[in-house]
């Protein structure tokens, strides 16, 4: 089967995975409240944010091992994939026991911060469950790379699909029988070890010649990974603080109801960002494949080619909130939250043009660049906060929205690209010139709906927001498809459509 037929099942899986996750998250929270009570529902999402901030273990471990998994395969060595893989499980196996060990500890620490004799028990076991869960989860990350350099992302977000839909039914019958909350961490243990379960024979079957020896470890395969990760532990640490930085200078300068505003705004931003991501962010075993051919005229095409994919999904996408948030926000959480709808297109120019350029990450990723992203996350997190602490004295909640937007915008359009062509060997003005086209055909049309909405119709319930929303996504879809791309281009896209009548929309 083709690559590019693979890459579509991917992101159509990948996706869907999304959709539904979100979907069992929006029924399965209120349930959960309503049956275990706001108190014990606290107390598991506090020990929740506890088992997050484990895999803050993985300092980067993961991306390292798949980044030199994928070039394994790229030179076809199978020899030198084990090497990586064995050498990465003897230190996800050390990590594993680490996280045991803090585990236990935090289950007797957690002791000292309860009140209640008849809740020390139950807090320390389900501590104890979670965190024994999660370094559970560390070894199979030393497969990391295998399903995804093979191009089995369908199988795995099928998998993740099922084992969510499974966590979600048991969920629902043990809790609804009265079981209480330690038997939802149980039912997470279990599912979890499902999953990597399944995990592990979708990498076996993708990668028949694996093996598990300790002979194959190496202490110079285990300093490389050390090396590459560390770049990568630095921008997973930027990424939370990008991720928690808005909420606290919402809380300590506004007040905690403010936060509830500014987080519905991110939300929306939020999903969209996931669902484009899942689409479309499967390319650095493929990168990293054309980097250890020295196959650099290849590289930078398809560097190219999914950026301007990524442009239109993104201009589309961000264009559709635009034009329906406003709407959408009032419906679902009432006009008094009009002004998330200003913080949501903020921080969605900001989310849509990291999108669009995040094949440049990857392209650093499998160059062992990243060093460079890294380098950026850095600066923006530090000017994130800055700008944010000082605008929003005057701004308020716009104020913490552009402190969060510029500089993702300034970094993004201009020294990513910069620094990224120059570390690719690709010239930053063909990078430039491709963003052009996509913009003109896309921005045009987008722009000509949102003033007919705002001046024409007024949009109330649900079935007319995603009905016209439907109509403009398949309208600037088919006009993106048939003019942002090259012709060469439209090929490959046409190789993606499994009817030939459809052939006829690219």
């Amino acid at each position: 089967m083709s690559t590019a037929i693979e890459l579509l099942k991917g992101s159509i899986t990948r996706v869907s995975q999304t959709f539904v996750s979100i979907i069992v998250a929006f029924f399965m929270m209120p349930f959960l409240i309503h049956q275990l009570g706001d108190h014990w529902y606290g107390i598991w999402t506090v020990i929740g944010s506890l088992a997050a901030a484990y895999h803050l273990f993985d300092m980067g471990m993961a991306s390292a091992v798949t980044r030199y998994v994928s070039r394994a395969f790229g030179l076809k060595n199978d020899q030198l994939a084990n090497e990586t893989i064995n050498t990465a499980l003897l230190i996800y196996l050390a990590i594993a026991a680490v996280i045991i060990l803090a585990s236990i500890a935090a289950s007797f620490a957690s002791r000292l911060f309860i009140d209640s004799e008849s809740e020390k028990d139950i807090i320390q076991l389900l501590v104890l469950i979670i965190g024994v869960s999660v370094a559970l989860e560390f070894p199979f990350n030393a497969l990391a790379g295998v399903a995804s350099a093979k191009l089995k992302f369908h199988q795995v977000a099928l998998t993740r699909t099922s084992v969510t839909l499974l966590g979600a039914a048991l969920t629902w019958w043990f809790i609804s029988e009265g079981y209480g909350v330690v038997a939802l961490a149980v039912i997470t243990f279990c599912t979890a070890r499902i999953s990597n379960l399944c995990y592990l024979l979708i990498c076996k079957a993708a990668f028949p010649a694996l093996k598990f020896s300790r002979r194959l470890a190496a202490i110079d395969k285990g300093k490389e990974l050390f090396q590459y990760s560390a770049w990568s532990f630095v921008i997973a640490i930027a990424y939370q603080l990008r991720n928690n930085v808005d909420n606290f200078v919402v809380a300590g300068f506004l007040s905690a109801a403010s936060v509830t505003h500014y987080a519905i705004g991110l939300r929306l931003v939020d999903y969209v960002a996931q669902f484009l991501s899942q689409a479309t962010n499967m390319f650095v075993p493929i990168f990293t494949s054309y980097h250890a051919q020295e196959n650099s005229k290849e590289l930078h095409s398809k560097l190219l080619f999914i950026t301007r994919l990524n442009l239109v999904a993104a201009l589309i996408a961000g264009g559709g909130l635009v034009i329906f948030g406003e709407a959408f926000i009032a419906r679902w959480m009432g006009p008094k939250y009009d002004d998330a709808y200003w913080v949501m297109v903020i921080l969605l120019i900001g989310r849509m043009m990291g999108f669009a350029n995040h094949p440049l990450n990857s392209a650093l990723y499998a160059a062992n660049k990243h060093s460079i992203a890294a380098k950026l996350d850095i600066c923006e997190v530090i000017l994130n906060l800055c700008l944010s602490l000082i605008l929003v004295q005057y701004l308020g909640l716009i104020g913490v929205a552009l402190g969060t937007m510029l500089p993702l915008l300034v970094l993004r359009l201009f020294f990513l690209p910069f620094y990224a062509c120059k570390a690719i060997e690709m010239n930053a003005k063909d990078y430039f010139l491709c963003m052009v086209r996509p913009i003109l055909v896309i921005v045009i049309p987008t722009s000509i709906i949102f003033f007919w909405t705002k001046t024409v119709i007024e949009l109330h319930s649900y079935y007319e927001i995603f009905s016209l929303a439907l109509t403009m996504v398949t309208i600037c879809g088919i006009i993106g498809i048939k003019m942002a791309f090259s012709e060469n281009e439209k090929k490959e896209l046409r190789k993606l459509l499994p009817s030939e009548r459809l052939k006829f929309l690219i």
